[in-house]
């Protein structure tokens, strides 16, 4: 597929496109996967141990962690006030993050720095009794690298589960909300209905694009309203089976899947298929998209 296609195809569009020029990217260099591996190391060896000013060096100021138990906890200060109050203290439990070995991925998200994306698990010890297991989950970062430094910007943290539950991700109802919801934007988008398809993301929409960075809701407004004018019968189908949601406590769900995009070229349909992240927000009952990440291009 086009880099000019390919850009059309993944939701945004936007800005940057040459004719002809074709790219692919099936992982991070081993380079950014090991150095990210290694921050995710140190990051945990000390994050759960009571020194805040050795834990504030890994996040941005204006840190976002969206947790499926706990909700949605905003900027730093906030995030390490939290973690004070639940894990330091001769009186409180104390806990531990191990990674689920193999999971971890990690993908660049260009002028901008990385997704990483993996299972752990957690132990805790309390009341001086031995540690213990008590569940797995998954997670999604991103890193943002600024003046030589990765810090995390964006945490989602979510399927909390215990070892070998067979618990559903999400309830039905939930599943079936968004995949509504998912089955409506982009029924928009393809009509190529401008105004339709922009109201089904906040005022606040963050991308976070492998190949094109960090765009906002204008920039993603104008992409796909350049897509649209070409007139290609672009079209976007979400891949059977891929659907995955999970709740996020007082905010609202996480979407994962694959999707395929085809348009014309030379006659032919030019099909692609791409992983995608989506946040969706429940604000008073309507569902709108706040934050996307979109990868593996």
């Amino acid at each position: 597929m086009k880099r000019s296609i390919t850009i059309t195809a993944l939701i945004i569009a936007v800005l940057f496109a040459k004719p002809g020029q074709t790219q692919s990217a099936k992982s991070a260099s081993k380079q950014l996967y090991d150095q990210l591996a290694e921050l995710d190391s140190i990051l945990f060896a000390t994050v759960y141990t009571c020194n805040p000013a050795k834990a504030s060096s890994f996040f941005t100021e204006d840190l976002e962690f969206y947790h499926d138990k706990g909700g949605v906890t905003k900027t730093r200060k906030t995030f390490l006030e939290a973690l004070e109050r639940n894990f330091c203290g001769e009186q409180r439990q104390k806990l531990r993050r191990e990674l689920v070995k193999a999971s971890l991925r990690v993908f660049p998200i260009k002028n901008y720095g990385a997704v990483q994306i993996g299972d752990h698990r957690f132990f805790v010890t309390e009341n001086g009794q031995p540690e213990k297991l008590t569940g797995i989950a998954k997670f999604v970062h991103l890193w943002q690298l600024k003046n030589g430094e990765w810090k995390i910007s964006r945490v989602f943290s979510f399927d909390h589960k215990e070892i070998r539950s067979g618990a559903p991700p999400s309830s039905k109802e939930l599943h079936d909300s968004i995949a509504r919801m998912d089955s409506l934007l982009f029924a928009a988008y393809n009509a190529h209905d401008l105004k339709k398809l922009m109201s089904g993301f906040t005022n606040d929409l963050e991308f976070y694009h492998d190949k094109d960075g960090l765009v906002d809701y204008l920039q993603v407004s104008e992409g796909f309203s350049r897509v649209f004018d070409q007139n290609n019968g672009i079209k976007r189908e979400l891949v059977k089976g891929s659907l995955q949601v999970y709740p996020i406590h007082d905010y609202g769900a996480i979407e994962m899947g694959s999707h395929r995009f085809c348009h014309k070229e030379n006659g032919k349909d030019d099909c692609g298929i791409f992983p995608f992240i989506m946040l969706w927000q429940n604000q008073g009952g309507q569902w709108k998209i706040s934050r996307i990440i979109s990868y593996d291009h």
